[in-house]
């Protein structure tokens, strides 16, 4: 496939709260879908933030099972995608990282976790972001920094 942002349209769905391990601050999770505009899934995504603290020291995580869904389709034809969203002296970024370290890739819908280097530089890499951005842009639940 070959994503734009702006063909993805995004479909909020759950959210829950919790508190971060490592500082006892509130936490929110939000999950949803991305689907081509009046067309097939393909993506689902979970993100996970602590709230009021700093994307500097607190990341937020953003996962995605990626491929196709509906009847017929196994989790043999999906894939779970992992991204950080931080904050540096640059501003905010969003970078790959394994999805195998994370809980996503434990998920009973996933058939394979991805590598950052099984992502970067291939084409893969550029619908990723796509639908990072159109999540970020459409889903107002989103920490933004």
């Amino acid at each position: 496939m070959h994503l734009e942002a702006s063909e993805l349209e995004v479909e909020p769905s759950a959210e829950s709260g919790g508190h971060c391990d490592c500082c006892g601050k509130e936490s929110r999770s939000i999950n949803g879908y991305v689907h081509i505009r009046d067309a097939e899934t393909v993506a689902c995504y979970f993100m996970h933030w602590t709230v009021g603290a700093s994307l500097a020291t607190h990341p937020a995580n953003f996962d995605l099972i990626y491929g196709p869904w509906g009847e017929g389709i196994s989790k043999d034809h999906r894939c779970a995608i992992s991204l950080i969203y931080f904050e540096n002296d640059d501003g905010p970024t969003v970078r790959v990282i394994d999805a195998n370290d994370r809980p996503v890739a434990s998920y009973e819908f996933v058939g394979t976790a991805l590598t950052r280097e099984e992502v970067i530089g291939t084409p893969l890499a550029a619908d990723v972001f796509a639908i990072f951005d159109a999540v970020f842009l459409q889903d107002e639940r989103v920490v933004k920094t």
